[in-house]
């Protein structure tokens, strides 16, 4: 048995045929064939009902894939982390959906264009934002810490063998298109907000309330819209008399159609940098922490 085996069962696992996972694999089906043939052979079941129509897992398939699948899932951690080591030239980071990230970021491509030739900003939910700098594949993890959510976040981030540091905070604000009944007054109470729809970020995990994005949670709301897409919400703002919530700190285009309105007796939030504990940060991600705080 090998791990290029257990890719291959995968592989038709979640294609359906022999002939789509070889295709997918870029390799010949007889190949894939043969492959998972003596597989079964080793060791002693037969994993795939095969039929005109495709593939279809056994009984003990299925068992064989849950383990498989997690074996992979390790090795991808394993080589992520020491591609990070010897490959220099790539720079990732996973946040929470903050409109500041471009401003940040392109500070970060001039200063290191020259020596890295891959940047990536991958915009997710929370739950993702940890998961991706845990397995490694960014250095960094954009979130926002407040007294409702820091107990549950901090307990997962133990169990991530990740820690963090406070690079700024900020008050609540509320986000709404320019022309917004609301969109002139000097602060916003809570109350005002119930016959407006709220726009929120979809997130997993919503047996957990610490992993919201959304910085109030109205339960007097009657309409809620969900979006996984920053420039969706934006859109609807400007489009409808919704609202959303945030840390108030935004730049670039967006700050033309969009009035950032503070929240009334908002508690403070802090935005924190998400990384691993036994693994130091590198002069890039130093330097991409310094602009956040500068910025803050």
């Amino acid at each position: 048995m090998n791990i290029q085996q257990m890719k291959y069962v995968v592989a038709v696992a979640n294609n359906g045929s022999f002939r789509e996972a070889a295709k997918k694999l870029f390799i010949t089906q007889p190949s894939l064939s043969n492959g998972i043939r003596e597989l079964e052979e080793e060791i002693g079941v037969t994993l795939f009902i095969r039929t005109n129509k495709g593939a279809s897992l056994t009984e003990e398939g299925l068992t064989f894939l849950e383990h498989a699948e997690k074996i992979l899932t390790q090795m991808e951690m394993i080589e992520n982390r020491y591609q990070e080591v010897t490959k220099s030239e790539r720079f990732s980071i996973s946040s929470q959906h903050y409109d500041f990230l471009g401003e940040v970021m392109g500070s970060v491509i001039r200063q290191f264009k020259e020596q890295y030739k891959n940047f990536r900003v991958f915009e997710t939910t929370t739950l993702k934002v940890i998961e991706d700098v845990k397995s490694y594949h960014s250095e960094l993890g954009i979130i926002y810490l407040n007294s409702q959510n820091q107990p549950g976040i901090e307990r997962y981030l133990e169990q991530a063998n990740l820690t963090y540091e406070v690079v700024g905070s900020f008050k609540t604000h509320i986000f709404l298109g320019k022309n917004h009944p609301l969109a002139q007054q000097k602060e916003i109470k809570l109350e005002q907000l119930c016959c407006y729809p709220q726009v929120r970020f979809t997130q997993e995990g919503s047996n957990f309330a610490y992993f919201s994005e959304d910085l109030i949670e109205n339960q007097e709301q009657e309409t809620v819209i969900y979006t996984n897409d920053r420039g969706t919400l934006m859109n609807l703002l400007v489009e409808t008399d919704a609202y959303a919530s945030g840390s108030g700190v935004v730049t670039g285009f967006t700050k033309k159609e969009i009035r950032l309105v503070p929240l009334a007796e908002s508690a403070t939030n802090k935005i924190c940098v998400l990384y691993q504990k036994n693994k130091a940060i590198s002069e890039i991600g130093q330097y991409f922490m310094k602009e956040l705080k500068q910025l803050f």
